[in-house]
């Protein structure tokens, strides 16, 4: 007699679904986790979140491990049983909450209704012989082709890799590879105005969060423990969901009191958010090519409770003679530095495709150039650490429009940003601790026949906050939070 199907046994179905049509269709993996995630109960998100994107995130180890326990090749195995079987030795390998033996009996039930009796036995003897050697330790790469060899065992594609160790060397490389392979921390931006994160942090620990400040952003707060989408402070709007790093790469330079700044690939918001919650005084105008995104934007600003300016417009072609201080461009790009948060990209992600975006994004700085005012900025801001989608993008751009030139960061940032300037104009930080990679650009444009005055760091202040600080001095050690006339 079989045992009746337990919530978390629903689960591993959803999460096998969401892997199976994620890699099928190379759409984003949100399109489908959430759509498992709003029939699941609230106690059962948080493994179904876990097994999902575990799964995409080591599925290449995970295929060179099924492999091995099946004494075939991957893609000769069924397809129906694929995801499952991911899954199944995801949670074997790295996994202990759930006993191997209901994952086993799940998998093989599992297994039984995709295909066949068959397909069944053939599940139950893969990872019986899995659940008996429960670590990758026990599932060594034997691959002589040290590049394939650091692929596999860090479960990204050989195409990466190999442009990554010719760029950064092996040691870096490596470290980059693991990086990706920790789980996203959560994120909120708080906005100087409402207190900032201080006072946000307060009324978050009230609620039984807790919280360390970030390292990046003098508004960022990381979240250790707790859902902060259950507290008042979301419902009244007092804080953004938002990576610390995409938080960084909005201030790359500081903005100036009263700067009207136009964001023009502003979906979902966060660009032009942290703007005004470091300097409430800005004058943002929000712009998107895809109506379905500027809902998202809208959706955002109402719970935010703030009033920005939201247009419809492909930048592309200027919907505008209006100049600005400071045009924001997110370009568009492969997202090779957000592969915590997203594993799938690395699996689609090709030279081809490389080329492309980076085709697409010098149309669009084109496109937005006019749009700056003489001695204004043009920030061209990528989630990409790829040469061809940043470096070699705004030489062309540059090549063809002599009135813009790259605006030296030296002396514009303060601590601790000013550590990743890694060129003139340019600042990148790769994917580490809690947060993602990002690069960026910032050019000026020069009146004719003047010359550019560049912006300088004058003054700071320390934000610290004593309940904070008290709460992660690991995370305070040897960290000084000076930034230029930024208040909590």
């Amino acid at each position: 007699m079989s045992q009746p199907r337990t919530a978390a046994d629903n689960v591993r179905v959803a999460a096998a679904w969401v892997v199976e049509r994620t890699l099928a269709t190379m759409a984003p993996s949100s399109v489908f986790l959430d759509s498992a995630l709003s029939r699941c109960d609230e106690r059962d998100r948080r493994l179904l979140r876990e097994l999902a994107l575990g799964t995409l995130r080591w599925c290449r180890r995970l295929d060179h491990v099924v492999s091995l326990a099946s004494n075939r090749k991957f893609d000769a195995i069924e397809a129906p049983l694929r995801a499952p079987l991911r899954v199944a030795a995801y949670q074997l390998l790295f996994m202990d909450r759930v006993p191997a033996h209901a994952v086993l009996n799940e998998g093989v039930e599992h297994a039984r209704r995709l295909t066949h009796r068959g397909g069944a036995s053939f599940t139950n003897a893969v990872l019986r012989r899995i659940a008996r050697s429960p670590t990758l330790a026990d599932w060594p790469v034997d691959v002589a082709d040290a590049c394939q060899h650091l692929a596999i065992e860090k479960s990204h594609p050989d195409f990466l890799v190999g442009r990554w160790i010719e760029r950064l060397g092996a040691e870096k490389t490596s470290q980059l590879l693991e990086a990706n392979n920790r789980p996203k921390s959560l994120q909120l931006l708080a906005f100087r105005d409402l207190g900032g994160r201080e006072i946000l942090a307060e009324s978050l620990i009230d609620e039984g969060l807790e919280l360390e400040p970030s390292a990046l952003s003098p508004m960022g707060l990381t979240v250790r423990s707790g859902n902060p989408l259950h507290t008042q402070a979301f419902r009244l709007g007092r804080f953004y969901i938002q990576d610390e790093a995409s938080q960084a790469a909005a201030l790359i330079p500081p903005p100036q009191p009263g700067e009207r700044i136009f964001d023009a690939a502003a979906a979902p918001g966060g660009k032009g958010f942290t703007l005004i919650a470091i300097e409430p005084t800005v004058h943002v105008t929000m712009a998107d090519v895809s109506p379905a995104r500027l809902l998202t934007v809208r959706s955002n600003l109402e719970r935010l409770r703030r009033q920005l300016p939201v247009i419809a417009a492909d930048a592309g072609a200027p919907p505008t003679t209006r100049r600005y201080d400071r045009v924001i461009l997110d370009l568009p790009c492969t997202g090779t530095g957000t592969l915590r948060k997203s594993p799938e990209l690395k699996w689609r992600i090709s030279e081809s495709e490389i080329g492309r975006l980076s085709r697409q994004s010098l149309r669009l700085l084109e496109g937005m150039a006019p749009l700056v005012a003489p001695d204004g900025l043009l920030i061209a801001i990528t989630c990409s650490l790829e040469p061809e989608e940043n470096e070699r993008v705004i030489e062309q751009f540059l090549a063809q429009h002599a009135e813009f030139s790259l605006l030296p960061l030296d002396g514009v940032l303060d601590y601790p940003l000013e550590q990743w300037i890694v060129g003139n104009g340019c600042w990148r930080v790769f994917p580490a601790g809690d947060h993602d990679g990002f690069t960026v650009h910032t050019l000026i444009r020069s009146r004719r026949g003047t010359q550019v005055t560049v912006p300088q760091v004058t003054g700071s202040r320390r934000l610290d906050s004593p309940r904070i600080s008290t709460l992660s001095a690991a995370s305070l050690k040897g960290l000084d939070l000076a930034w230029t006339g930024f208040s909590c």
